[in-house]
């Protein structure tokens, strides 16, 4: 139990809410993490605490201004923001100015980790593996004219890593600032120049609010996301799923291998139906197997690098064209999906014996030892 009865502001984005706030069914589409609300609100309750349900950013901001934050312990946050490429930092910098409690990472934080090419290079101060990578950013995304390719090349000529990317293939490409592999198709495999310029421009007209593409080496080893609970020193690995990919028998069926025919990396397609659309599976990892518990030593040291807090995802690729196998980040995910046997987050916490309630109960109890004085 978590102790003494708590008043517990849940914030979360209710799609009904923002369609009557004029948002439109394109703009609303991304907002993923909020559909476990009510199972939160259960767990909280379960718990003994009384829980305030504040729908969108727009309540929020009312009630902030008219005080009635005072009576509040503690907010849970599971928002995602609409707007802008530092959007899941809105409510958490909100919460940070009218100082409330609230769980998971801080704003700094989750603007960080949104940006995947800043992502990266803070991995790199830290010495924690990740594929080599350049960032293309995108000035306007309006009236846009397409890049040529040598205006890309000439983009990618100014990173670090320029020599590798522009003399190794095959690349990956992604969206810049998006989640739940949003802009990820079979096609963002570049196998040559010539695909180069082709993947660059389909994400740019897919993804504008993105504003910007990552271009790193394409890691052609197993897929493993992890899920930690916990900050800073008392931060753990509460276990390891690889995705394990799927190809077509003679008989058209679904076979397990971990390099499928149809797909090698996880896609936008195969993520959005309960069955991974019958390309890909999630399958619990052992921490016996020495790749797995690679993953997870390096997913951990990343989390502490990002100074994630309370609970979320981090997703691993492994390389071994080197001889022997390295654990490359190639997303954190400080605000994971929560919703009950569906999100990877609560997937991996069951393969782990740790069940839904017991899982945000410890994400609470992180919350609250920062007000004990703690991380």
């Amino acid at each position: 139990m978590t102790g003494k009865h708590l008043t517990i502001a849940l914030i979360y984005e209710l799609r009904s809410a923002y369609k009557t706030l004029g948002y439109s069914d394109a703009d609303c589409a991304g907002l993923e993490v909020g559909e476990a609300a009510e199972d939160i609100a259960a767990v909280l309750e379960k718990l003994g605490h009384t829980v305030v349900l504040i729908p969108d950013i727009h309540s929020l901001v009312k009630r902030l201004a008219s005080g009635e934050a005072k009576t509040w312990d503690l907010a849970f946050n599971t928002t995602e923001g609409l707007h802008g490429s530092a959007r899941e930092g809105q409510v958490p910098a909100l919460l940070e100015a009218y100082q409330i409690p609230f769980t998971f990472s801080d704003a700094a934080t989750m603007a960080l980790c949104l940006d995947k090419g800043r992502t990266k290079m803070v991995l790199e101060h830290f010495n924690v593996p990740t594929a080599p990578f350049a960032v293309i950013h995108f000035d306007d995304t309006e009236g846009q004219v397409e890049l040529s390719l040598e205006e890309i090349r000439s983009m990618i000529s100014k990173s670090q890593h320029s020599e590798t990317i522009l003399s190794q293939y095959p690349l990956f490409a992604k969206p810049l600032a998006e989640g739940s592999s949003k802009g990820i198709v079979a096609s963002n495999k570049i196998k040559g120049p010539e695909d180069l310029c082709r993947v660059v421009n389909s994400l740019r007209a897919s993804s504008p609010s993105s504003l910007g593409v990552l271009i790193e080496t394409y890691l052609p080893g197993r897929e493993f996301t992890v899920g930690i609970l916990g900050t800073g020193k008392n931060a753990w690995v509460v276990g390891v799923d690889e995705i394990i990919w799927c190809a077509k028998d003679g008989n058209e069926n679904w076979v397990a291998t971990r390099k499928g025919e149809a797909v090698e990396f996880t896609t936008e397609r195969s993520k959005s139906s309960d069955d991974w659309n019958g390309e890909a599976d999630e399958v619990k990892a052992s921490r016996d197997d020495p790749e797995a518990d690679l993953a997870c030593q390096t997913a951990l040291q990343a989390w502490n690098a990002m100074r994630c807090r309370d609970g979320g995802r981090v997703d691993i690729r492994m390389d071994d064209s080197s001889g022997s196998p390295v654990a490359h980040v190639m997303e954190i995910n400080p605000l994971a999906g929560l919703l009950p046997h569906w999100s990877q987050l609560p997937m991996i916490a069951e393969h782990n014996n740790v069940s839904f309630d017991e899982l945000i109960e410890k994400m609470l109890q992180s919350a609250l030892k920062r007000q004990r004085g703690g991380v």
